[in-house]
């Protein structure tokens, strides 16, 4: 295989990456899977851990139409602890590990007396509040609650917070209502507020699709959502997430037209313009992907990585290296555990279209030590050794 056949590869994953983008149910993107449903099991007061509920609201009131996740802070260390469900509210248990670490936390469990530890250690294990104390005296046992606060993540908005302050005398901790304002420099979200707008009708069918996406019922989906749209042929949020099941069942066609409407719907809502960039991708459609990411990364640059990654790939593929370059190093500064690694090969396709031989074998060699067991480690050993050959011609 030539090296000019690399990105072979490299496309197929993107449409691998395209396919496995779980479904939100706020219409798209690559945020977790649906609302994450809280578990109703009161802890044993004698667990000493601490369950807390709370309430997000838009500023005015309204509860968000999509979920929204829920982050601690102590001492500046992030962890993501829940989600909202339909209407707002949010409930886990501190000492229940229920979510996964993303790019946004920091590398710290701010809820045990553990210290600092690396990226991988303690992943899908149970931590909790453990710490030395006399029976029956659970003040003494949170001291790491002190100086710690909740607040809501929602891209496009700014959050209010709600310190934590656990009586000692419960285990169940009311923490209030957290709120979240529009950022007025930042015009992209991940919410659409034409939902807000959306007659009772339509808002219970969009909930019902929602529900059967988060169940993988993408054929009950597809009807509840096809009759929210009917009913409120505004409803952005509900065509988005009708393109994610259009897409999830291979309607590509089907899928653009959904995600058209969306964005015709509101022009602000991010999640369409993910879900058309992916698909320009899987079809290798160039233009079309480097509109759609740049649409994308214009209005909001922060809520979808993937997107400097596929816009630069169309801008390879469309001859503008210097640009390529520059948005997969962004991406890469985005992606600092190296989750995903086509940045790597794509980057060494930039630099040797730039003659930049030395460039591209380091970008491969970086590949290679990072996933030495990938399944295509021997081509890309092959495309090294071609290089290294080349540099070696170059330098005589």
């Amino acid at each position: 295989m030539s090296l000019g056949r690399l990105l072979l590869g490299l496309i197929c994953s993107f449409t691998v990456l395209g396919s496995s983008a779980q479904v939100r149910t706020g219409g798209g993107g690559s945020a977790p899977s649906g609302p994450r449903v809280p578990s109703t099991t009161a802890p044993s007061p004698t667990s000493q851990a601490v369950f807390i509920h709370g309430k997000v609201i838009l500023e005015g009131s309204a509860a968000p139409a999509e979920s929204v996740a829920i982050e601690s802070v102590c001492n500046g260390a992030v962890r993501r602890q829940a989600y909202t469900d339909l209407k707002g509210n949010f409930e886990f248990q501190l000492g229940q590990n229920s979510t996964d670490r993303d790019a946004t936390e920091s590398g710290r469990d701010v809820f045990t007396n553990s210290g600092n530890r690396g990226p991988t250690q303690g992943m899908g294990s149970e931590f909790g509040i453990n710490l030395p104390g006399k029976p029956g005296n659970t003040d003494s046992t949170r001291p790491e609650l002190l100086g710690c606060e909740l607040r809501a993540s929602l891209a496009g908005f700014k959050t209010s917070s709600v310190p934590l302050r656990p009586d000692g005398s419960s285990w169940v901790l009311e923490v209030g209502t957290i709120v979240l304002t529009r950022m007025e420099n930042i015009p992209g979200a991940t919410i659409s507020l034409t939902t807000m707008s959306a007659p009772p009708d339509a808002r219970r069918a969009y909930e019902k699709g929602q529900r059967a996406v988060a169940s993988g019922k993408f054929d009950d989906a597809e009807r509840d959502l096809q009759k929210a749209v009917g009913q409120y042929p505004e409803f952005a949020a509900a065509w988005s997430l009708l393109g994610e099941v259009y897409r999830q069942q291979k309607k590509y066609d089907s899928a653009k037209q959904a995600y058209s409407q969306a964005i015709d719907a509101d022009s602000q809502f991010l999640n369409p313009y993910y879900g058309m960039a992916i698909l320009a991708v899987h079809e290798s459609n160039w233009n079309e992907a480097l509109k759609f990411t740049d649409d994308l990364l214009k209005l909001n640059p922060s809520v979808f990585p993937l997107a400097w990654l596929y816009n630069a790939a169309a801008n390879y593929y469309l001859g503008n290296l210097d640009t390529a370059e520059k948005n997969a190093r962004k991406f890469e500064q985005l992606d600092p555990q190296h989750h995903d690694l086509d940045s790597k090969l794509l980057l060494s396709n930039i630099m040797l279209g730039k003659h930049d031989y030395e460039a591209a074998a380091k970008a491969l060699e970086e590949y290679l030590a990072l996933a030495p067991n990938a399944p295509n480690t021997a081509q890309v050993k092959a495309q090294l050794h071609e290089l290294n050959q080349r540099r070696a011609a170059a330098d005589r």
